[in-house]
């Protein structure tokens, strides 16, 4: 065992080294999703709602690129551990080549197509007609997106989340000023509302993007500087190509699962009035303020875990795996009684309207006693993705929100009639069966595991 080689106190500094930037990064990352709401807040709720409905298809494709890039990550760090630094470079330029080649065909479907997939969100004709606009905007930053998911994924393999940080800043400053000045008008520029909005995002995407590779391929300090290609960039290895999508895809579809539910949570939320919608996207906005700080923990599980393995080193991935836990635990406590204690002041943070207060409220509330259940399980998942077991977060987040969630929302919201709080409710209990789910796989894994490994 390599772990004898570690002691405790460099392992938690290793442990911290990944997981704080990342934290910072999220923190980040939302909080510039969080200004551009509270502005996009100010406008009336037609703009709340056309943005919110394109978010949920935008959102489920991101899911795609993301899930791709965990599979990514988790080679990336399997083959760095074990000391195969070219086949890094190889990994991440084969899923980089195949995403933007998918990519493309999504751009061009929702640009000529909007309405088709709009209009399963709403019959109105005004928040069709602005969501339309900010779809065919928001797509020029479809290449942009996956090339940041790649260069994340690259340096994340690697360990080196401080990257990903530093762009993260560079493009929430660009979104931030650009969003005021593209939605409000300044310095000369019209303003163009909900468009504006778009044209920010776009715009901040490219500079991160742009960003991004010079970080990879720059000649001094670049990642891949000292790997030369083992391969020509436009040519396909599929077997690298299979490994990459066969860890991903099942990373997708976990979250997949979450955008698809959200569409159809949609259309039964919106059955409450285009008010309640509006609340909910607020109310979204506002509990991942106190997500923030464990959005990460689910790559640094995945990432530390599939280093240790690639190092042969099953105590080692251990260790890492309690420590995550007692950090999460921590952090989750703080953030739950923050929902629970204020839900009044973040909603007052998203909207200065009181109707959409009055509803985001609940909402914020009911959320804060989920915050432990939630944030372990992208623990558990994460680690057990790196464990090899790539099908098993996927089919618990299938359980979660197919045989609870959703059934569940559409008896209480068409079947009972029930008020909207019930949503809220329901929501809760599926993350709870989530989190019992992933707790139980993986300490069934891991004695698998172990018997497996005094066997061999």
């Amino acid at each position: 065992m390599e772990v004898s080689v570690y002691g405790k106190k460099a392992i938690k500094r290793e442990i911290y080294q990944i997981i704080i930037p990342m934290i910072l990064e999220n923190i980040l990352q939302i909080s510039a999703n969080l200004v551009i709401t509270a502005m996009v807040g100010r406008l009336l709720a037609n703009d709340i709602s056309a943005q919110g409905i394109c978010i949920r298809i935008t959102d489920t494709l991101w899911c795609f690129y993301k899930g791709v890039a965990i599979g990514a990550t988790v080679l990336i760090a399997r083959a760095y551990g074990g000391g195969r630094h070219q086949e890094c470079r190889k990994i991440a330029e084969q899923t980089m080549l195949t995403e933007l080649i998918i990519v493309l065909v999504f751009q061009v479907v929702l640009y000529f197509q909007a309405p088709l997939f709009l209009g399963f969100f709403s019959k109105d004709a005004q928040i069709l007609s602005l969501a339309q606009g900010y779809m065919k905007t928001i797509v020029f930053g479809f290449p942009f997106v996956v090339i940041m998911t790649v260069v994340t994924a690259s340096f994340q393999g690697y360990g080196n989340t401080k990257v990903p940080m530093y762009i993260a800043v560079l493009m929430n400053v660009v979104n931030i000023v650009c969003g005021y000045c593209f939605i409000f008008g300044a310095f000369g520029i019209p303003g163009m509302g909900i468009k504006g909005a778009a044209a920010a995002l776009v715009t901040a995407q490219a500079v991160g993007a742009c960003t991004g590779l010079y970080l990879l391929y720059k000649k001094k300090g670049g990642l891949f500087r000292k790997m030369p290609a083992a391969h020509r960039f436009f040519s396909l290895d599929r077997k690298c190509v299979y490994e990459i999508y066969t860890t991903g895809i099942p990373a997708a579809l976990e979250s997949m699962f979450w955008q698809f539910s959200a569409i159809i949570l949609s259309k039964v939320i919106l059955f409450y009035g285009n008010q309640a919608f509006a609340a909910y996207q607020l109310g979204i906005q506002a509990e991942e303020i106190t997500e923030m700080p464990a959005i990460g923990f689910s790559t640094a599980s995945t990432t530390l875990a599939a280093r240790a393995i690639g190092r042969q080193d099953e105590e080692l991935r251990k260790i890492y795996f309690k420590e995550l836990l007692k950090v999460g635990v921590v952090i989750s406590s703080v953030t739950s009684l923050l929902l629970i204690l204020l839900p009044r002041f973040f909603m007052t943070l998203m909207t200065d309207k009181p109707e959409l207060q009055a509803i985001g409220v609940v909402y914020v509330f009911v959320m804060g006693f989920i915050q432990i259940p939630q944030n372990l399980s992208r623990i558990y998942n994460g680690t057990i993705r790196a464990m090899g077991y790539k099908n098993a977060p996927m089919l618990v987040a299938g359980f979660g929100i197919w045989i609870v969630r959703i059934p569940l929302c559409i008896l209480a919201a068409y079947g009972l009639g029930l008020p909207i709080t019930a949503i809220w409710i329901i929501i809760a209990v599926d993350q709870i069966s989530r989190f019992l789910l992933s707790a139980g796989l993986y300490y069934r894994i891991s004695k698998k595991r172990e018997r497996t490994l005094e066997t061999a």
